[in-house]
């Protein structure tokens, strides 16, 4: 009797240790999946933009073709009621943006960079006349991004190989942007 007692306390503690460890892996696995996101890097871009005739009346409608610039790919939208378009989640890299309305000119912003993270703005003041007119637009990338309050830095591949770092700790490259804080 003792020993069958001592079997069944037996059994009921290595169900108990069974569950424990199943209740272990499993907060393990979430743990170890919540790590990953809280550590993903933003590594695309958005170009926005509202679209405006020489009045600074919105048009609505405009249709708007994205180049990318390297690759060729392009994308399209239109302009909403409000005169806004935008287009989301771009690689990194050199653009170009046109707007077309009829009985607008075209208008076209021929190398807008990007970079990770950014929100690059591309506004277009369209002018009366025939859509076989092109008004042309140079830009870069402005310095101050009024869509977003997020501060960003891009660390180039020859930086991380040219800068010393001690013990070649990555981390250490946050102290290259500005108003970064240990």
């Amino acid at each position: 009797m003792v020993s069958n007692m001592q079997q069944r306390r037996s059994t009921s503690q290595r169900g108990i240790f069974y569950r424990f460890a199943g209740l272990l892996a499993v907060l393990l696995v979430f743990l170890t999946c919540s790590a990953r996101q809280t550590f993903a890097q933003l590594s695309t871009a958005d170009i926005v933009g509202t679209v405006t005739d020489s009045l600074g009346a919105v048009i609505p409608q405009a249709n708007i073709t994205l180049t990318n610039l390297a690759t060729q790919d392009k994308r399209s939208a239109q302009s909403n009621a409000s005169g806004d378009y935008q287009f989301t989640l771009l690689p990194v890299g050199h653009y170009s943006v046109t707007a077309k309305v009829a009985g607008f000119k075209t208008a076209t912003t021929s190398n807008l960079a990007v970079e990770a993270g950014d929100r690059a703005r591309a506004d277009f003041h369209l002018v009366a006349g025939g859509a076989t007119e092109t008004v042309t637009v140079e830009a870069t990338t402005p310095l101050l991004q009024a869509d977003s309050a997020t501060v960003s830095s891009t660390v180039t591949e020859q930086s991380v190989q040219d800068l010393p770092l001690n013990g070649r700790n990555f981390v250490q490259l946050v102290q290259l942007v500005p108003g970064a804080n240990e």
